[in-house]
């Protein structure tokens, strides 16, 4: 039965609350400058203090060089105790209960915070955070004094007549960073191990209990606050913290407490995952956490709020923002009353509010605004809405920003409405965005609304979709009509609840090359053939790269001129760059297979390949075997899309596949799968095909190494086809899922993430262009393979390299990075930061100011030139032996550019044990009757490490060969 809000709860200790509701420890920096209270504090907290069932006063440092804020409440000595007795009092005379919160900033704390102390923590690793300092790390010795200074802290709170004490674990500070595998690398006994991370505040905990059964006279509460992940890699992860709050529960503790921002919180580490983490907390506590009152916080503001939070299994909760706008809360839900989002800019007296917890409500949250203003805006828009759109009818021509590139876009008006959308998206990815270009116009028009959603996907063009429409409706009338489009409601699809039963002969999930190959195959072969694809567009991860493939044996190869390259040739270049780990019938069946697999793509599929550009000239090979698609990935995806359209493939996108159906002797006879707006298909198959991809987005999966690479490939590589073939009842085995490609150029376009400058690296690498360290010196062959360059730049301090180029071959460059989803807007901003910002493209007029904005030593940039130039001349590299055939042109006139190059990765290499068949195979070496796989999804024919244009050619042969393997078995 669900606990009502104004029941009384009991805490194991035998504490009574007269009510579930608790005021959520708040930062008010108003504490004099030694952490003593304020008689200003002691007011704001009395005002907020009766209703609630206790008050968690904000967190107070144990040790004097603790802090993690200006302006932070102490508790690290004794005289610090009257003035902390009267804030007790103040609130319990009120009739509340009065917890203080306690902590210690460890690496959180900077230096002029604590009288110049350098921070401590678990480990010598700083913070993730801008102009972090270095902590010192814990001695042994440190670490004892720490926990002992949790337990005077905690005996100067009984002594100050608080009801309880909350442990701070959360936030990042001290008592998380020993349990976090980021900030504690020790190899002691306390840390190490998951075990050995955990000892340290459980050993606080322990400390905290004696001292409370020693010292206090009647029931005290001890709490325990946590954030249940961190982004940080390596780091916390859920499990790790259920792990922890399971330990924790053995030592009783009255209540564990979330650190979130919104009670609904789903994982940071996985958005994809939609299942709250209170959810998850409670499918995984063990019987003794279960007994312990858990507190939910973050977006409670109303009554329903509160409520809805207690259904989801919420003990109880914790408001903030609502006791800073409204300080009887409590009084004010109970009558019914809806509660602001704002505190009046004229109320801070009436609401009790110390002046810097006034500058931190109004700077850091926008909490405080002008409500005279916000309602005249509100009735304004109310207004607005109420009248009837009017525009001067016409044809409005403006752009919208695509993936690549600007949209041209024409929107067209009558007197009231918006009638038609054209968008010219012939410079975007083909297949990547087209669901944008069906789907938002319609939507659009339909509802008379830019309230739409974005296309999964395909944000960026969704949004410059929005854009676009928005700025034409500034042409055809004005600002007001754009608000008034913003602000009317979402369209609304209609869930449904019907489930399909259906039949085919082969389902693929999947849509990306090699589940184009293995339905288009399976339908040339005469198999009925469903495709699923959980994107709004066909192509993959193909659609988004630069549309490289290995091409050897077929008939484009020997037209290219290349008539000596064989099997046996090829195997060998591959085992050398996947350094022998490869598994061997995988590498034969590739190499003997791909070029019939090319000529068919070409011939029957119509992919077109860049026979102008020609084969490529790399160092992974002893024969050239790789040729461009024409227009890259999206032309590629161009072609298979007609094809598609051709054949009798069923086509689901936005059908996301969720459990492989077992025929209960281990093998698989369909699937089920769900569209977006919730139809079910329960589809009945001789064969199941999976070609799903990598796990790249998904760290769960991914090994500690490639957790810090910066992404760039599609953020639906989270690995689904994998968890679904190792589901219970099917078991498939996996290999080498620690294995991952990391290419060496990458530029970092947002924290965490890449965009491939590989498109433009191959134009002008073949004249010019120097790869140099951040000190300016030339440090590899800039020729040499992407694996030996990729040593290179890992084994630099800065995981960094610069391509230096003269401004004949940055035109060229420019021009080729768009089909790695690089626009020529993007370049522009990016120059127009000139190095002040991560990507760095630093531009001056002469290699001397170059090096300035670079950091670099001028004379070191310009002997470095210098040398190579000179080496030209004399047609021999002496330093890196770059080929005289990439040796032909000298570092020309200025101005010069220097671009970031940093390690990129998105291709995994481990995956699903398949035989030659494509069948996969479960964990006891025995085939999966019904199973394939193909492509990406398939581990172990790559080795640790694939060649340029090898993983395209592995998903098309694959998928081809899966099919015809389904047809003859």
């Amino acid at each position: 039965m669900t606990e009502k809000l104004f029941d009384q709860v009991t805490f194991p200790s035998g504490v009574h609350l007269k009510n579930r509701i608790v005021m959520a420890p708040m930062t008010t920096e108003s504490a004099y400058y030694d952490g003593t209270v304020t008689d200003e504090l002691i007011h704001y907290y009395a005002h907020r203090s009766g209703e609630a069932g206790a008050v968690i006063v904000e967190s107070a440092f144990v040790s004097d060089e603790g802090r993690g804020f200006f302006g932070a409440m102490g508790i690290d000595s004794d005289d610090k105790i009257e003035p902390l007795r009267r804030l007790a009092t103040a609130i319990k005379n009120k009739g509340s209960k009065a917890i203080i919160q306690i902590y210690h900033a460890g690496r959180m704390a900077f230096p002029d915070m604590n009288k110049g102390q350098n921070p401590i923590s678990a480990s010598s690793v700083a913070a993730l955070r801008p102009n972090a300092p270095t902590p010192t790390e814990m001695t042994h010795r440190d670490i004892l004094d720490m926990i002992e200074a949790f337990a005077q802290a905690t005996s100067r709170a009984i002594k100050a007549g608080f009801d309880g004490v909350e442990l701070h674990g959360a936030n990042t500070y001290l008592l998380q960073q020993f349990f976090s595998p980021h900030s504690n690398r020790r190899h002691d006994a306390w840390g190490g191990s998951i075990e050995k991370r955990a000892k340290f505040p459980l050993e606080v905990v322990r400390a905290v209990k004696k001292v409370i059964a020693e010292e206090a006279k009647q029931p005290f509460i001890l709490g325990y606050r946590f954030s249940p992940e961190e982004l940080e890699e390596p780091g916390i992860r859920f499990d790790d913290t259920m792990y922890f709050l399971n330990q924790l529960a053995k030592e009783e503790p009255d209540y564990v407490h979330f650190s979130m921002g919104i009670y609904t919180r789903n994982s940071i580490v996985n958005p994809a995952d939609p299942e709250m983490l209170i959810a998850k907390y409670k499918a995984s506590r063990s019987e003794a956490l279960a007994k312990i009152p858990v507190i939910g916080v973050g977006g409670i503001l109303q009554a329903e709020d509160a409520k809805a939070a207690l259904e989801l299994g919420y003990d109880l909760v914790a408001v903030a923002k609502g006791f800073l706008v409204e300080p009887h809360w409590v009084s004010a839900i109970q009558n019914g009353r809806k509660v602001k989002d704002f505190a009046d800019i004229h109320d801070r007296e009436n609401l009790v509010i110390p002046v810097p917890l006034w500058k931190f409500m109004d700077t850091s949250f926008q909490l405080v605004k002008d409500a005279d203003a916000e309602l005249k805006k509100q009735a304004r828009l109310i207004e607005l809405m109420g009248k009837d759109l009017v525009f001067t009818p016409g044809q409005y021509k403006v752009a919208a920003k695509g993936h690549n590139s600007d949209l041209p876009m024409v929107v067209t008006f009558s007197k009231d409405k918006i009638t038609n959308i054209e968008i010219d998206s012939a410079g975007e990815s083909e297949g990547l965005s087209d669901m944008v270009f069906e789907k938002l116009p319609q939507q659009i028009i339909d509802f008379q609304t830019l309230n739409v959603d974005a296309v999964s996907g395909a944000s960026t063009t969704s949004q410059g979709v929005v854009d676009g429409v928005a700025d034409a409706v500034r042409l055809a009338s004005n600002e007001d009509n754009v608000e008034v489009l913003k602000a009317r409601h979402k369209p609304t699809i209609e869930k449904s609840n019907e489930v399909v039963e259906e039949e085919v002969d082969v389902v693929v999930v999947g849509g990306g090359a090699a589940g184009i190959a293995a339905a288009l195959r399976a339908d040339e072969l005469g198999l009925s053939v469903l495709l699923l694809e959980k994107l709004s567009f066909i192509g993959g991860a193909i659609s988004v790269s630069g549309g490289n493939q290995v091409v050897m044996g077929s008939k484009l190869q020997h037209q290219a001129g290349v008539t000596d390259d064989t099997p046996a040739l090829m195997i060998e270049d591959f085992l050398e760059n996947g350094n022998h780990a490869n598994v061997m019938d995988l590498l034969t069946l590739l190499a003997n297979n791909v070029g019939q697999a090319t000529d068919w793509v070409h011939d029957y599929i119509g992919v077109q390949y860049d026979m102008k550009g020609g084969l490529h000239v790399l160092a992974e090979y002893q024969k050239d075997r790789e040729l461009a698609y024409d227009h890259g990935g999206h032309g590629f995806a161009a072609a298979v899309r007609d094809k598609l359209a051709q054949s009798n493939v069923r086509v689901l996108l936005q059908t996301k596949a969720q459990q492989l159906l077992s025929d209960g002797k281990g093998g698989v006879n369909g699937i089920v799968a769900v569209e977006e707006n919730g139809r079910t298909h329960r589809i009945h198959s001789r064969a199941v095909v999976l070609t799903t991809g990598g796990y790249g987005n998904n760290k769960d999966l991914l090994p500690p190494r490639l957790r810090n690479v910066l992404f760039y490939g599609t953020r639906s590589s989270m690995g689904e086809g994998l968890q679904m073939a190792q589901a219970k009842g099917i078991d498939a085995a996996t290999l080498m899922l620690d294995q991952g490609k990391i290419y060496p150029n990458g530029i970092e376009v947002a924290p965490g993430t890449a965009k491939s400058t590989i498109g433009g690296n191959i134009a002008v690498l073949k004249e010019n262009g120097l790869l140099l360290n951040v000190d300016g010196k030339r440090v590899v062959n800039e020729r040499a393979s992407n694996h030996a360059i990729l040593d290179v730049l890992m084994n630099q301090e800065s995981k960094m390299l610069y391509l230096l180029l003269d401004q004949e071959h940055f035109d060229i460059f420019r021009e080729e990075v768009a089909e790695g989803g690089i626009s020529q807007a993007d370049i522009d901003q990016w120059l127009a930061q000139n190095g002040s910002q991560t990507p760095y493209f630093y531009h001056a007029s002469n290699l001397k100011e170059l090096a300035e904005l670079a950091g670099m030593d001028g004379d070191t940039l310009e002997k470095t030139v210098a040398r190579y130039n000179q080496f030209v001349a004399e047609g021999e590299d002496k330093e890196f032996h770059r080929e005289l055939r990439f040796l032909q042109k000298p570092v020309g006139e200025g101005p010069y550019y220097l671009i970031e190059q940093k390690p990129r990765f998105a291709t995994t290499m481990g995956g699903l044990v398949v035989n030659t068949d494509l069948s996969v195979v479960n964990t006891e070496g025995h085939v999966i009757k019904g199973l394939y796989a193909a492509g990406e999804v398939v581990g172990g024919v790559m080795g640790t490490d694939s060649p340029s244009g090898a993983n395209n050619a592995w998903a098309l042969t694959s998928g081809k060969l899966a099919a015809e393997s389904i047809e003859e078995n």
